[in-house]
C-alpha cells in the first residue's frame, strides 16, 4: 500500500475511533436549568422542587357538564390503575376525599407530632368537664356554618380533631390552601389526575417521549373510543414527561431539519460554484470529520452536551467550509502549483483566520452561564480542528479532482452586485438607526419560555389549568415556592424554623411552611403517652358524641384515630416515626423522602400586595439559610438579571482586549484596520436594528449568535484584507473571492434559516437572529468593503 493511502486510511480510523468514543460518552441534557451557574440564588430550590414533580404526568380531563367529568376521571383513574405497565399509581382525589383510613392516619401523625402545648390543649378539650361544650359548638358549626367545607368537617369530626390537625398544618393560620381540592376547577368542569410512570420510563427524554406516546394511544384509541357515553370530553397531557417530550423531541428534530437543510444547501450552492460533484463530496466528508473528532473531544472533557451546545456542530458547519472553499478558490487562481505551494499562500489567512475566531470563541469559556462557556470552548476546538482538517486533509484531495471552472459569467455579476450591496448596507444602517430610535435596542428575555415547543400541547392545557384552578385576579409574582433539603430531620426542622422566624416580617402577607408534617422525635417521644391516654377513653367519649345528637357514622373517623395512637403505643415504633408513602404520596409530596437529595419539604410565601420579587430581600435572606430554597422562574430571573450585567464584564471586556490585540495583529496599518472595525460595527448595527424590527429578544439560545456573527464577521473580512494586499489584485480577481465567500456565507446563514422552520421559540430566535447577522457580515465584508476599498484607491 502506497504511504500516503496508507495515512489517510489511518487518519480515517483515527476519525471514526474519535467519534464513536465521543458519542459512547456523551448525553445530551435538555434541561433549560444546565444553562445557568450553579451558585444562583433560586437555582437549588428549582431544581428541587422540579425533582418533587418529575414523575409527574398530568392527565387533565374537561368538559362542559361536571357530573360527566367526574364520571370520565374516575373511570379513567380506575383503567389506568388496572394497568401496572401504565402507571405505577394514578391519583385522582384530594386528601379530604380519600381513603377514610389515610385521613385518620394524616390526623393522627399530625397530633403525634405537634408541638407538646397543643396535644395538651386538645386533652383539656376533651375533659369530661369541657367535652359538652365543645360537641355543642361542634354542632352549631356543623348546622349553621356558611363554609360548606366547615361544615362537612364538624359533622364528621365533632371533637375537632381533623381541624385542630389541619390547624396545625396550616401553622394556626389560613387552612383554605389545605382544604382546596387540589384536583378539581371551582366549577368541576376540570379534574386532574397524577399518573406516577412505571419503573425507568423516564430514564432519558427518548424514554418519556416514548412512555407518553404509549399511554396516549391507550387513552385516546383504545378506551375512550369505546366509552360510547363519554361524548363531549377533552383529555389533555401536561407535567415534567410531557415537557420533557415535547422540548427535547422536537429540538432534536429541527436539529435534524437544519442538518438536511445545511447539507442540500451546501450541494447545491456548490455546484453552482464549481459544477464539479467530487470536491462537494470531499468537502462534505471533510465536515462530518472535523465534527466527529470535535466530538470526540467533547466527550472527553465534557461526557454531557446541554441544550444549547449542541448547536456547535452547525456552528463549525458554518466556519469551517470557508478554510476549504478559500484554500480552492487559491489554488484556481494558481493554476499548475502543485499543494505545497497553494498551502504556503492559503497557510496565512486560513491560520490567522481560525486563531481569531477561536479566540473570540475560547473568551465564552470564561462566561458563568454553563451553556454559553461550554459552547465558546468546543466552538473553538472545533474551529482550530477544522482549519487543519480542512487544509491539511480536504484541499489535496480537492486539487486533485480536476481542473475547477472559472465561470467568468457569475464573476462579473459579483464585480456588480458590489456597488448594489453598498447601497444596502448604507440602507439597512440607515433603516437600524431609526427603528431603534423609535422601538429602542432588542429587549432581553432569560425565562424559561424560551425553551417552549412554537406549537405545545402540554403548555397549552398547563396554562389552561392555571387559569381554571387558580386565582386568576391575584397579583403575579407574589406567591413563590419554598422547598427545604436536609440530610435529617432535625437539620429539616431547624431549616423551616430559621425560615419562620425571617417570614414574621412586613414583606411578607402569609405563608405555609410544612414543620408540623416534619418528624420531631422529642415531641413524639413526649406525646404518645398522652394521645394513648385520650384513646382509653374513646367509649365515654362516643357515648358523650350519640347523648349530643351526632349519628353514627360521626364518631368513625375519630375512632380510627384514636385506634391509630393504640396501635403505635403498643408496638413502640423507633422514633422519629414517619407517615406511610401512601399518606406522603395523599399529600401531594409536601414531605418526602429521596436517595439523593436526603428529606425534602415543601411550603411557600406570599409576598404583601405591592411587593415583588424585586423588592423582597426577605427571599435572599431566607436563600442564606442552610438548606432552604426560594425556588421557581420567576424568582431566578431576579438573579439572573445582574449576574449578565456581570457578564459584560467578565466576558466582553476579554473579548474586545483580545479582538484589539487580533486587530493589531492581524491587519496591517490604520487604513485596513479602520476598514474591519467599520465593517464589523456596521453588521452589528444592523443585526441590532433588524431584531429590533422583527421582534427577537436577546435569550438562552439567541445569544449564540454573537459569536458566530462576529466570529464570521472577522473570518470574511480576514479572508478579503489578505486578498487585497496581493500585488496586482483587482476587482476581478476579489468579486471571484467574494463569489467563494458568498457560497460559505449563504449555505450558513440558509442553513440557520432552516431553525426558524422548526417548532421550538427558543432555535427558532437562535435561527433567525444568526442567519441575518451572517447574511449581513457576508454583504458587508465580502462584497461592500472591497468596493469602498477601490473608490478610496481612485
Amino acid at each position: 500500500m502506497r504511504k500516503p493511502a496508507a495515512l489517510r486510511l489511518f487518519f480515517v480510523l483515527l476519525v471514526i475511533a474519535a467519534g464513536w468514543f465521543g458519542i459512547s460518552r456523551l448525553d445530551f441534557d435538555v434541561d433549560p436549568l444546565s444553562l445557568l451557574p450553579q451558585e444562583l440564588p433560586g437555582l437549588q430550590g428549582t431544581r428541587l422542587l422540579r425533582e418533587q414533580k418529575r414523575n409527574l404526568l398530568l392527565i387533565a380531563v374537561q368538559a362542559e357538564d361536571p357530573a360527566l367529568v367526574e364520571v370520565t376521571a374516575d373511570a379513567l383513574a380506575e383503567h389506568l390503575a388496572a394497568k401496572p405497565e401504565l402507571s405505577a399509581s394514578v391519583r385522582s382525589k384530594s386528601l379530604l376525599q380519600s381513603d377514610p383510613a389515610i385521613i385518620a392516619e394524616v390526623v393522627a401523625y399530625l397530633w403525634l407530632n405537634a408541638p407538646p402545648q397543643e396535644v395538651a390543649k386538645l386533652a383539656a378539650s376533651l375533659d369530661p368537664a369541657s367535652i359538652d361544650a365543645l360537641l355543642a359548638k361542634s354542632k352549631a358549626a356543623a348546622s349553621s356554618s356558611l363554609d360548606l367545607q366547615n361544615a362537612t368537617l364538624s359533622g364528621y369530626d365533632p371533637l375537632g380533631l381533623a381541624r385542630g390537625a389541619l390547624a396545625l398544618m396550616s401553622g394556626g393560620g389560613d387552612m383554605s390552601s389545605l382544604m382546596t381540592d387540589e384536583f378539581s376547577s371551582s366549577d368541576g368542569t376540570l379534574r386532574l389526575l397524577f399518573v406516577t410512570p412505571p419503573g425507568q420510563a423516564l430514564a432519558d427524554y427518548r424514554g418519556a417521549n416514548a412512555w407518553l406516546t404509549q399511554i396516549k394511544a391507550e387513552v385516546r384509541e383504545k378506551w375512550l373510543p369505546q366509552q360510547g357515553e363519554l361524548k363531549g370530553v377533552k383529555i389533555g397531557f401536561t407535567g415534567d414527561p410531557a415537557f420533557q417530550a415535547e422540548i427535547a423531541t422536537g429540538m432534536e428534530g429541527d436539529m435534524r431539519q437544519s442538518i438536511g437543510a445545511v447539507t442540500f444547501i451546501v450541494g447545491f450552492l456548490f455546484w453552482l460554484l464549481h459544477r464539479s460533484v467530487k470536491p462537494l463530496f470531499w468537502l462534505l466528508l471533510a465536515i462530518l470529520c472535523a465534527n466527529m473528532l470535535t466530538l470526540g473531544t467533547a466527550g472527553a472533557i465534557y461526557g454531557s452536551l446541554n441544550v444549547m451546545s449542541m448547536g456547535f456542530a452547525a456552528i463549525l458547519t458554518g466556519l469551517i467550509e470557508d478554510f476549504g472553499v478559500v484554500g480552492l478558490h487559491v489554488a484556481r487562481e494558481h493554476p499548475g502549483e502543485g499543494f505545497g505551494s497553494i498551502c504556503r499562500r492559503a497557510l496565512p489567512s486560513v491560520t490567522w483566520s481560525a486563531v481569531s475566531i477561536a479566540g473570540i470563541f475560547a473568551m465564552l469559556g470564561l462566561s458563568q452561564l454553563p451553556g454559553v462557556a461550554q459552547l465558546g470552548v468546543l466552538s473553538a476546538l472545533g474551529v482550530l480542528i477544522g482549519a487543519a482538517v480542512m487544509i491539511f486533509g480536504f484541499l489535496p484531495l480537492g486539487m486533485t479532482t480536476g481542473k475547477l471552472e472559472e465561470h467568468h459569467g457569475t464573476t462579473r455579476f459579483a464585480m456588480k452586485m458590489q456597488g448594489v450591496m453598498v447601497v444596502c448596507v448604507l440602507g439597512a444602517l440607515i433603516a437600524a438607526s431609526v427603528v431603534m430610535g423609535w422601538k429602542g435596542l432588542p429587549k432581553m428575555d432569560f425565562g424559561s419560555a424560551v425553551l417552549r415547543p412554537d406549537k405545545s400541547e402540554a403548555f397549552d392545557v398547563i396554562d389552561d389549568i392555571e387559569k381554571r384552578m387558580l386565582n386568576s385576579s391575584a397579583e403575579p409574582g407574589r406567591n413563590v415556592p419554598l422547598i427545604f433539603a436536609a440530610k435529617d430531620s432535625s437539620s429539616l426542622r431547624e431549616s423551616i424554623l430559621a425560615a419562620e422566624k425571617i417570614l414574621k416580617s412586613d414583606e411578607v402577607e402569609a405563608n405555609m411552611l410544612p414543620l408540623a408534617l416534619v418528624p420531631d422525635a422529642a415531641a413524639q417521644q413526649a406525646n404518645l403517652a398522652l394521645l394513648q391516654s385520650l384513646a382509653t377513653r374513646s367509649d365515654a367519649l362516643r357515648q358523650a358524641t350519640d347523648a349530643a345528637g351526632f349519628t353514627d357514622v360521626a364518631y368513625a373517623l375519630t375512632e380510627r384515630v384514636f385506634k391509630q395512637w393504640q396501635a403505635w403505643a403498643a408496638t413502640k415504633p423507633s422514633l422519629p416515626l414517619w407517615p406511610k408513602p401512601i399518606v406522603l404520596e395523599n399529600l401531594g409530596g409536601i414531605v418526602s423522602q429521596h436517595a439523593e437529595h436526603g428529606l425534602m419539604a415543601i411550603g411557600s410565601v406570599r409576598l404583601t400586595a405591592g411587593r415583588s420579587l424585586e423588592n423582597a430581600p426577605v427571599l435572599h435572606a431566607v436563600e442564606k439559610i442552610p438548606g432552604a430554597h426560594p425556588a421557581g422562574w420567576a424568582f431566578l430571573r431576579t438573579s439572573l438579571e445582574p449576574l449578565l450585567k456581570q457578564e459584560i464584564l467578565r466576558v466582553c471586556v476579554p473579548t474586545v482586549v483580545i479582538a484589539c490585540v487580533l486587530f493589531l495583529l492581524v491587519f496591517h496599518g490604520w487604513r485596513e484596520r479602520l476598514f474591519a472595525f467599520l465593517t464589523l460595527a456596521a453588521s452589528g448595527w444592523i443585526l441590532l436594528g433588524s431584531m429590533t424590527a422583527c421582534g427577537l429578544t436577546w435569550n438562552l439560545m439567541s445569544v449564540g449568535a454573537v459569536p458566530l456573527c462576529l466570529g464570521l464577521g472577522l473570518d470574511f473580512t480576514i479572508h478579503v484584507m489578505h486578498s487585497l494586499r496581493e500585488p496586482g489584485m483587482n476587482r476581478e480577481r476579489i468579486a471571484s473571492l467574494g463569489r467563494s465567500l458568498a457560497y460559505c456565507g449563504l449555505s450558513t446563514g440558509l442553513g440557520f434559516g432552516a431553525l426558524a422552520a422548526g417548532s421550538n421559540r427558543g432555535l427558532i430566535t437562535l435561527g433567525m437572529t444568526a442567519m441575518i447577522g451572517v447574511l449581513t457580515v457576508l454583504v458587508t465584508a465580502a462584497f461592500a468593503l472591497p468596493w469602498v476599498w477601490f473608490r478610496r484607491q481612485h
